[in-house]
């Protein structure tokens, strides 16, 4: 007996099939959601985030995982703008992992700096 797929289920069929490119539609959805609400630019599109995406973070190097149960995992990829202020325009966004982006909007280069050098010092030590 042949049953017919609704739409919600060819939706579903679709995003399963298609997980970078359904991922890029909503992360340009979202990121000129985010822009209006912070008052910064937008321009990029869908396609333009599908033409700088990889598989894997480029800070970590661990391999992004597309599609999930809707929750956000370290191993998610996400939008990040290089210069805030700049909004989310080509030559502006990089795509990292959930990770990544969390550790860089939290801290600034120097905190960093300073835990990673107390860290190197604690390791290498005599």
């Amino acid at each position: 007996m042949l049953t017919s797929l609704t739409s919600i289920d060819r939706r579903q069929a679709y995003k399963e099939r298609n997980p970078k490119r359904t991922w890029a539609v909503y992360a340009s959805k979202d990121a000129r959601k985010r822009a209006l609400k912070k008052g910064v630019p937008h321009s990029i599109t869908a396609a333009y985030i599908l033409s700088i995406m990889t598989d894997t973070c480029p800070i970590y190097g661990t391999e992004f995982k597309w599609m999930g149960n809707g929750g956000i995992q370290p191993t998610s990829p996400s939008l990040d703008r290089i210069d805030p202020a700049k909004g989310y325009v080509e030559g502006n966004v990089v795509i990292i992992s959930s990770k990544a982006n969390n550790i860089k909007s939290a801290y600034k280069a120097a905190d960093l700096y300073k835990v990673a050098d107390w860290l190197y010092e604690i390791e290498n030590k005599g």
